[in-house]
């Protein structure tokens, strides 16, 4: 089996690459966007093509000759404006997806957020996939549910099968839920916990999200099926930022209400970004950590025999050395 897997280079592309190789004989092309060398890759024996996913020539015939087509690639910062979300998500997925008719691609899997279902009030009721969606003007988020639709409705047309992957704060080298937090850290403003940090911090290490994913391509159950996935750590905001804060020798004590910190960030995406500097706090990352985000992940656990094989303690250990080797 040949798959194509759209942002190999980056952190869950690259998880679900090694699972591949290690649990099967597959055949794969990886996708990638900045100038590297890929040698790490190629030795593997991965056919790689280098292209701007929103450039529909320089991807034109980037899925012939694949049965299975993974699109993890996506803009991963938590500010911009509603054209870069939308080009980089909705427009780039159309793209692919009609690349995917015109080979006779059998199965289009597409990774989108737990953050579709951010607009459901948690006191209320624990999301599945059954859950009906709400639009919270946050737009990496309604870009990824308009994607959603995009996906079901184009793969029903053309008789493609597809699988929606929801995936909750994803964690593991070079994650942005590590990076970020840790840069924060230096700064003037500091790191600081939303609401006492008392809220789930809803993480999923990514190699078992790569498990997760290789089982929505390998088992028939997983066709036509949306799935959200969660490990089941049971840890806060508030311990998660401060085992990381704990490697640099710091405490993260300070903390802010929520609803001071989102209409903060509702403004200080408008401005920063106008005098060229990054906004301290965003609308995306404030609702992610200053929000219940708990989902039902029974239907992956039940269906396709999902786990969290890789234990909190073990996913943190792991990213403490990736650390520690690049001096962040």
């Amino acid at each position: 089996m040949k798959i194509l897997i759209t942002g190999i280079t980056g952190l869950i592309g690259n998880y679900l690459m090694r699972v591949l190789l290690e649990k099967g004989n597959f055949q794969i092309r990886g996708h990638y966007f900045s100038n590297r060398s890929v040698e790490a890759y190629t030795t593997k024996g991965i056919e790689m093509w280098q292209a701007d996913i929103c450039d529909a020539k320089a991807v034109q015939d980037i899925t012939a000759g694949c049965e299975v087509v993974v699109h993890t690639a996506a803009r991963v910062l938590d500010f911009g404006t509603r054209e870069e979300f939308y080009s980089t998500h909705y427009d780039a997925t159309h793209t692919l997806l009609k690349d995917a008719q015109k080979h006779q691609v059998k199965h289009f899997i597409y990774i989108s957020s737990v953050g579709v279902a951010s607009g459901i009030d948690r006191s209320e009721i624990i999301p599945d996939e059954t859950t009906p969606l709400v639009r919270t003007g946050v737009l990496y988020d309604d870009a990824k549910i308009d994607t959603e639709k995009l996906v079901i409705d184009f793969c029903k047309q053309h008789n493609i099968y597809y699988t929606i992957i929801r995936p909750t704060a994803v964690i593991g080298e070079g994650a942005v839920w590590v990076t970020e937090p840790l840069r924060r850290l230096d700064t003037p403003v500091g790191l600081k916990l939303i609401d006492g940090g008392k809220h789930p911090a809803c993480l999923l290490d990514a190699e078992n999200l790569a498990n997760g994913i290789y089982l929505c391509i390998t088992k028939e159950i997983a066709r036509n099926q949306i799935y959200f996935f969660m490990d089941d750590w049971n840890v806060d905001w508030k311990t998660y930022l401060n085992d990381l804060a704990a490697w640099k020798n710091k405490k993260v004590t300070a903390s802010l209400p929520f609803w001071l910190v989102y209409r903060v960030a509702a403004v200080a995406e408008i401005i920063f970004p106008l005098l060229g500097k990054r906004p301290p706090f965003a609308k995306k990352s404030t609702k992610a950590t200053g929000r219940d985000r708990t989902v039902s992940t029974k239907k992956a656990r039940t269906e396709l025999g999902w786990t969290s094989a890789v234990t909190y303690a073990q996913s943190m250990q792991r990213i403490a050395a990736w650390v520690r080797q690049n001096g962040i």
